[in-house]
């Protein structure tokens, strides 16, 4: 089955490649890691108050418009930081651009290109869910149990149809722009193979997840494990693009 050997390819790029892994996501997580914590010190925060519910409820109460900014913040720094290391590794599959060091050289106009296509994927979708959202609604007007229907079918296109465009977000992170409708033509006759990859990584992450929750209850050194396990996790994700696009539209064998 191709969409195993896709998957199974790309967590044993992660393995294989672990040294080249550590290097090029530790020290971008570990700054974002360090910046989130002295900001948090900044705004009078701990860790133990993100687990206190009570006191959550009451800085959102009496910090709510610098708390609003603080997660705007926070997701500017996550979003900067993921694409650094995503760039970073499909660079370092694809062009065996090996790290040099502890950290990863910052290509800002490649992160710059890859968040670009990302968000005219989003703009596509976008603009496939208006139509499909108005059918939907006039179904459910008509026959509520037939708009379920339509609404998973309507998913598993939406699906089929953005990841046959993902190819465009490697090639930006190499510097080979790829146009959509060439990324589209390159994965024809995919869609039963994106399906099946899509439900694998559901599975894995799920697994991943409930793993992380059993380790999360040791004191610090769950919250480590965690942390280094969302990174491979996030690894693996951007190595299955990177195997979609080098098979697909670079012809590589799995």
């Amino acid at each position: 089955m191709k969409a195993w050997s896709i998957f199974a390819h790309s967590l044993g790029m992660v393995i294989r490649n672990i040294k080249e892994a550590v290097q090029i996501a530790l020290v971008p997580a570990a700054i974002a890691f360090g910046v989130l914590l002295a900001l948090g010190a900044t705004a009078g925060l701990s860790f133990s108050a993100f687990s206190d519910q009570a006191a959550m409820e009451q800085m959102l109460v009496e910090n709510s418009g610098s708390f609003a900014g603080g997660i705007l913040v926070f997701w500017l720094l996550i979003m900067v930081t993921m694409l650094w290391i995503v760039v970073s590794w499909h660079r370092f599959v694809l062009l065996e651009e090996y790290p040099s060091g502890w950290v990863p050289a910052f290509r800002f106009d490649r992160m710059l290109s890859y968040f670009g296509h990302g968000l005219l994927m989003l703009l596509v979708a976008f603009a496939i869910m208006v139509p499909i959202m108005l059918l939907i609604m006039t179904v459910s007007a008509v026959a509520p149990a037939v708009s379920i229907i339509v609404m998973v079918v309507a998913y598993l296109a939406l699906l089929v149809a953005m990841y046959r465009l993902v190819p465009v977000l490697p090639a930006a992170a190499i510097g080979k722009p790829l146009k959509l409708t060439e990324a589209w033509n390159a994965t024809a006759g995919a869609n039963g193979t994106i399906i099946a990859l899509f439900l694998i990584m559901v599975a894995f992450q799920i697994l991943i997840q409930l793993a992380a929750a059993v380790v999360l209850m040791i004191p610090v050194i769950g919250a480590i494990i965690v942390f280094a396990a969302m990174l491979i996790l996030s690894l693996v994700s951007a190595s299955v693009l990177t195997t979609f696009y080098g098979h697909y539209v670079e012809g590589r064998p799995i």
